[in-house]
């Protein structure tokens, strides 16, 4: 059991019964989300949309097998606290699942402009979980984000007769690193050229509050291992101050999407046209529905309504850049745990 499960519930206003502490962690252990269902805990977690009926008796059919006596409707302030604990159980596993819990809990806060959860530990943790995992890349880097279309290859050197195995091993880890250097060399070219590789103009010549999205957008694009570099956040910072004149302290969230060209907004829409993540990617949410009607802010009381941020919201500049940049990635990761 984790050593914060009854704090957490503590903290959501609900006191903890002892001799059900250990029932409900053992359902948590036993559940097997799968990349779908991380979703729909992340939504039940922050009260975000809807999840479905048939997830729902799933998740609470778990707790009731432990627990005979656990209710099976009316729960669900108890349930939003229990969703959370199955993300962080999630995340501790270290499967190809943990990096999804942390990036959809991180991005579903939208750096905090959304109103906070039951319990505001567990997005700290997720925040902490994708700050350890960037620290250790270089020797914990998924296989199969860096090793690409080489599968076969190294699966075959495997299948031989020694030493061939550990050929296979050392190239693998030639493969990872050589991913990650080729990234961290782009990433370079890219900083040192001020430019934007999206447009192709320098970032001196775009309207400055645009500039945190396009920002946040291309350093994902250059991204060869998820979550991302430890120090995205500083090179989307030196990219933002790359611009013409001197960066505001803070910006307008809708400003910001406004600022951005239609082109623009329409080719990021193609790009992340994934429905099921628009409730946990409330900026890339934002792109969406501005298309609809683009004209005098017409979409931000939308934008408002569906994703509970006021129109009015501010961020720093490298935050609102570097909640894209994380956007970006659970899109990225999406695609490939759901194949």
């Amino acid at each position: 059991m984790h050593k914060d499960f009854a704090e957490w519930y503590r903290l959501a206003g609900i006191e903890p019964d002892g001799d059900l502490l250990p029932k409900r962690w053992a359902a948590i252990e036993n559940y097997g989300p799968e990349a779908s269902d991380i979703l729909s805990l992340t939504k039940l977690f922050y009260k975000i949309d809807v999840p479905t009926d048939e997830f729902l008796e799933s998740f609470r059919s778990a707790f009731q097998t432990e627990d005979p006596a656990f209710k099976m409707r009316d729960n669900d302030h108890e349930l939003s606290v229990l969703a959370g604990a199955e993300l962080v159980d999630v995340m501790a596993r270290s499967n190809d699942l943990d990096d999804l819990a942390a990036l959809t809990l991180v991005c579903a806060a939208a750096s905090n402009l959304r109103p906070g959860p039951c319990v505001r530990d567990i997005p700290e943790i997720a925040a902490r979980h994708l700050t350890d995992r960037t620290a250790e890349r270089w020797s914990t880097a998924n296989e199969e984000q860096a090793t690409g279309s080489n599968e076969s290859l190294f699966a075959a050197l495997k299948a031989q007769p020694a030493p061939s195995p550990d050929v296979a091993k050392f190239l693998r880890q030639q493969q990872r690193e050589l991913a990650l250097v080729r990234e961290e060399s782009n990433i370079l070219w890219w900083l040192f050229s001020e430019h934007s590789r999206q447009v192709q103009q320098p970032w001196s010549s775009l309207p400055p509050a645009a500039i945190p999205l396009m920002a946040g957008k291309e350093l994902a694009d250059l991204t060869q291992v998820i979550p991302g570099p430890i120090a995205a956040r500083a090179f989307l910072d030196k990219v933002i101050r790359s611009g013409k004149g001197k960066a505001p302290a803070t910006i307008n969230v809708t400003d910001s999407i406004n600022e951005v060209s239609l082109t623009w907004r329409q080719d990021v829409a193609k790009e992340y046209g994934t429905p099921v993540l628009e409730a946990i990617s409330p900026i890339i949410r934002g792109i969406h529905i501005s298309l609809g009607a683009p004209k005098d802010n017409a979409w931000v009381p939308v934008f408002t309504q569906s994703t509970n941020i006021p129109g009015t919201a501010k961020l720093a500049p490298s935050v609102l850049a570097h909640q894209v940049f994380y956007e970006s990635m659970l899109y990225r990761l999406w695609k490939r745990v759901s194949a």
